[in-house]
């Protein structure tokens, strides 16, 4: 699940992922292609003394997910080093780092992949 501030991409600009509900459109792979799909569920989990991987991309796009959650190609953002590549992103750093948020929070887009678009790269989806 990712920090409350991740970047998701809609066809109105990059919301936080907090802020999306059920229906509302994001981006993700449906297919061959990339289109705006609504979203079937949003997730959000208590954590507490929880830590986030945070991965800094070539982009200049910073996500801080949880160690299991998945990138859209079977990875884990655990898994990720710095100069690997999230959905063709240079990695430049990751580390790992306190969360101080009360909630991790992730959604389920309407498409074939269930992938949505964060921080200019796909990201796989825990629901």
């Amino acid at each position: 699940m990712g920090s409350t501030d991740t970047p998701v991409a809609t066809p109105y600009g990059d919301r936080s992922i907090a802020s999306l509900e059920p229906g509302d459109l994001v981006y993700s792979a449906d297919g061959k292609a990339v289109r705006a799909v609504p979203i079937l569920r949003t997730g959000r989990r208590a954590v507490h003394d929880h830590h986030v991987v945070r991965v800094t991309l070539a982009s200049g796009a910073v996500l801080e997910m949880s160690p299991g959650h998945p990138t859209a190609d079977g990875r884990t953002f655990g898994d990720l080093l710095p100069g690997a590549r999230l959905d063709g992103i240079e990695v430049v750093a990751v580390a790992t780092v306190p969360y101080v948020h009360p909630f991790t929070y992730d959604i389920l887009p309407a498409s074939s992949t269930g992938s949505y678009i964060a921080g200019r790269a796909r990201v796989g989806s825990t629901l």
